[in-house]
């Protein structure tokens, strides 16, 4: 039987998706999916058909292998199409954590570096959520000062998740020849700790295919061993990609993502 969500209590409606209160458990809720697509904090928006269902397959099956890894997450099941069941947040942490293995998109101008510059170890950085301010990025010096002088354990509990949810994927989607080049995620407190959250679908990395068979990517600049021209990810719908093209990139996604259920 189809859940009735105009029978449940509405709790937030974001540009992607819509929560829901769980009548038969208030410790848990409903994430549904919309066909909607955004960038440049809000302002480029449109619909895609279907959307909705490729977000939620790609989200399921990354946050199913994730949770095998023993990653902690707020991810319950799917009890249904476009449905995510959640655990229910004691508070939200209103932050991205952009982790970054090859430089890309918007580093480029504020980081004045190259782009495929390669980084080892890993580069996570911290963003406040606020699309009118364009979602700054915080001070790395006084982040340290959070941490070591006010005990301010959620950063780098963060960064040490992010860190690890990053290595996971980035082997993951390597056995398909794809360079996970960067990654935003969210989190939120659940039962005192510091959790996973949100989604993980196609706008929320970059996913460059190989340019070849077994590149060398222990280099400085890896852009010659990878083909940011084939990306499957967002920034189609960025540089202004027509609707079916960033559909047939998504949907290729979720391909990938399908065959997760079969790593080890």
């Amino acid at each position: 039987m189809a859940l009735d969500f105009q029978a449940m209590r509405k709790i937030n409606e974001g540009k992607t998706k819509i929560i829901y209160a769980n009548p038969d458990d208030p410790q848990t809720v409903y994430m549904v999916f919309k066909d909607d697509i955004t960038a440049g904090d809000g302002v480029q928006h449109d619909i895609i058909e279907g959307k909705a269902r490729v977000d939620w397959r790609t989200n399921r099956d990354i946050f199913e292998y994730l949770n095998r890894k023993g990653v902690l997450t707020h991810y319950v099941g799917s009890p249904e199409e476009k449905v995510s069941l959640v655990r229910k947040l004691d508070r939200k942490i209103n932050l991205e954590a952009v982790t970054r293995r090859v430089a890309a998109g918007s580093i480029l101008k504020w980081g004045d570096m190259a782009e495929g510059k390669r980084f080892d170890p890993l580069i996570t950085q911290f963003h406040y959520k606020d699309d009118p301010l364009h979602d700054p990025m915080l001070d790395e010096s006084y982040i340290r000062f959070m941490v070591h002088s006010k005990g301010a354990r959620e950063y780098s509990e963060m960064r040490k998740i992010n860190d690890r949810v990053f290595e996971i994927l980035e082997e993951a989607f390597s056995r398909f020849n794809i360079q996970l080049v960067d990654m935003k995620l969210e989190y939120g407190i659940i039962d005192g700790e510091v959790t996973l959250i949100d989604e993980i679908t196609g706008g929320s990395f970059r996913l460059w295919p190989y340019a070849r068979k077994n590149p060398d990517l222990n280099q400085e600049n890896v852009l010659a061993e990878l083909d940011p021209a084939a990306r499957l990810d967002k920034d189609i719908y960025r540089m202004g990609g027509g609707l079916d093209s960033v559909q047939s990139k998504f949907e290729a996604i979720a391909e990938i993502t399908a065959q997760f259920k079969t790593l080890p």
